[in-house]
């Protein structure tokens, strides 16, 4: 499911600003490397080449203690969580929820719940006090029950 928001001209000119400069900062210093390798002024020619290599072996290494470390804080808190909160991923098996309770607290029909359930797409458009004002799918298009004067009558009733 792809879900998509509005952003304002000004959030979308400053992400793509940003977005192009780490792209050329990329570029250029991912250049700037390979030139420096290739003309071999990284380091002087004297410098046995076991040498040269040491310093990136030695980062490599911590980087790689580091991402092990992170990895058992993770694995240690998962197991934290699943012994001792176990009671509260436990769910209540008796509320049992149908399709005329779903139905009934977003105020629409049991065949606009169907329709929306059984299509592919889905658009709601809600209203400025948060309620449902206009479902789209593709096949339905149609106010939901909530805003019809006969839904009213029956939920008075």
């Amino acid at each position: 499911m792809i879900i998509t928001t509005q952003r304002s001209p000004l959030a979308l000119a400053i992400d793509t600003a940003l977005t192009a400069l780490g792209w050329i900062g990329f570029f250029y210093l991912f250049t700037k490397g390979v030139v420096a390798v290739m003309e071999g002024s990284y380091n002087a020619a004297s410098t046995p080449f076991m040498d040269q290599l040491w310093p990136t072996a030695h980062t490599l290494a911590v980087y790689a203690l580091v991402a092990a470390f992170n990895a058992m804080l993770v694995v240690l808190w998962g197991r934290y969580r699943k012994m001792f909160f176990r009671k509260l991923n436990q769910r209540d098996g008796s509320i049992k929820i149908d399709d005329e309770m779903v139905a009934t607290h977003f105020h629409l029909s049991s065949n606009q719940l169907h329709e929306i359930q059984d299509s592919r797409v889905t658009v709601i458009y809600h209203s400025n006090e948060g309620e449902i004002a206009h479902l789209e799918t593709d096949q339905l298009r149609m106010q939901p029950a909530g805003n019809n004067p006969v839904y009213d009558a029956a939920k008075a009733a």
